[in-house]
């Protein structure tokens, strides 16, 4: 019996119901017996998912895990210790680079490359991917299989480092782990290790001097005044995997439900809080304070209306210290972190949420000419200006500021 056919009637997948087994892979390879059917569906359960994880696609991913671990002899019941982690490491990545011995793509090498044949297992539409490898698709399609293969030892160097306890050990993995990370395409990679949370501190600040004449040629500062509105926007990001391999290109592998499912089991094993960022995200859209937006990337924000009432005031009398007129002064003076609201701070506390904060400070001036050329530090910073129509402007960059 077609071993994909036999796993299909063990767990009642429909998703396998039209696979087929390339000639090249020995069918005793891809064989899982009742034991191991057992064996995977338990892992399954232990690992106590919640219901953002596709069943399908998770029992997928664990079959492909099993197959892989059973073709290079590795037995998939056994906790991995450190050793046997570094020799199925170089066995799999030894048969995945192999290929590279007569060229980056030779069409005998990849068709016997072990690893490539259980990809086409699974996907016998791709039986022929090697025939026509100028063909961009191809290509793609054989570079989102590699990162899948990555992320499936990154699963197994993750799982291997919450067990492990040895100093030396644990260097050694996170090293690994580095360089892993590096072979990955940059959608996936970021993917897998961002801050879904973001908090980006708004502040709107209104400046405005005052000074008089002494001659043609000198102005004497006599005050400034601002007027600032503070806010806060809860930020989170998507989960969902950027598979673009350059920019203007995105194509969608055929393992593009494979990668989900396994950078998500990364940043379980990392603590992302994924599930945690799910139950803030329903907390915060029954705030009656807060409004919701999703964005057109699936990123959803939530932000607090501004009221007038909110603009804060200040004056600062120049006369006896014109130096207190400077660009780093008026930062100083206005960059106080904004409160956000008391709801989103609970919830936050509550789930054991850290975000990533930014602050960002916009400052606005009606005739930026005169304002900005008498701060007192102009000469440090006026190269850092763009000037469009005499007036100057940021526009096109940001001014880093630390206090």
């Amino acid at each position: 019996m077609d071993p994909i056919l036999f796993i299909n009637i063990k767990l009642k997948m429909k998703i396998y119901k039209n696979l087929q087994v390339v000639n090249y892979i020995p069918l005793s390879i891809l064989t899982l017996s009742k034991d191991r059917l057992d064996y995977l569906e338990n892992s399954i359960k232990r690992l106590n998912l919640d219901s953002s994880y596709r069943k399908d696609d998770v029992i997928s991913f664990f079959i492909f895990r099993s197959i892989i671990f059973h073709s290079f002899g590795y037995n998939i019941e056994k906790e991995f210790d450190f050793l046997t982690l570094k020799n199925f490491f170089c066995s799999i990545q030894r048969e995945l680079y192999n290929f590279k011995k007569v060229g980056y793509v030779n069409r005998e090498n990849m068709e016997s490359n072990k690893i490539f044949n259980i990809f086409r297992s699974f996907y016998p539409t791709k039986n022929n991917i090697f025939v026509s490898a100028e063909n961009l698709s191809n290509l793609s399609e054989l570079e989102h299989y590699h990162n899948f293969i990555v992320l499936l030892l990154l699963y197994e160097l993750e799982k291997t480092l919450v067990n492990t306890f040895n100093r030396e050990e644990i260097d050694e993995l996170k090293t690994e782990r580095s360089l892993l990370n590096k072979t990955l395409t940059g959608g996936v990679r970021v993917s897998l290790c961002k801050n879904r949370l973001v908090i980006l501190n708004k502040k709107y600040v209104g400046f405005d001097t005052e000074y008089s004449n002494i001659d043609s040629t000198t102005n004497k500062l006599i005050c400034y005044t601002t007027a600032t509105l503070s806010e806060s926007i809860i930020k989170i990001r998507s989960s969902e995997v950027d598979f673009s391999l350059s920019i203007g290109h995105s194509y969608v592998p055929k393992t593009a439900p494979l990668i989900q499912t396994v950078i998500k089991l990364i940043r379980q094993l990392r603590d992302k809080k994924d599930f945690e960022l799910d139950q803030l995200e329903t907390r915060l859209s029954l705030l009656p304070s807060i409004k919701r937006l999703t964005l057109q990337n699936k990123d959803v924000i939530f932000t607090k209306k501004l009221l007038y009432e909110q603009i804060k005031s200040s004056f600062v009398d120049l006369r006896l210290d014109p130096t207190q007129y400077s660009f780093v002064r008026l930062l100083e003076k206005v960059l106080d972190t904004p409160q956000i609201d008391v709801g989103v701070e609970e919830a936050l506390r509550e789930l054991n949420l850290k975000p990533t904060i930014k602050n960002e400070c916009i400052l606005l001036a009606h005739f930026t000419t005169a304002d900005v050329s008498l701060f007192s530090d102009f000469n440090e910073i006026k190269t850092k200006f763009t000037v469009i129509s005499k007036s100057f402007l940021t526009l096109d960059k940001f001014l880093t500021f630390r206090k």
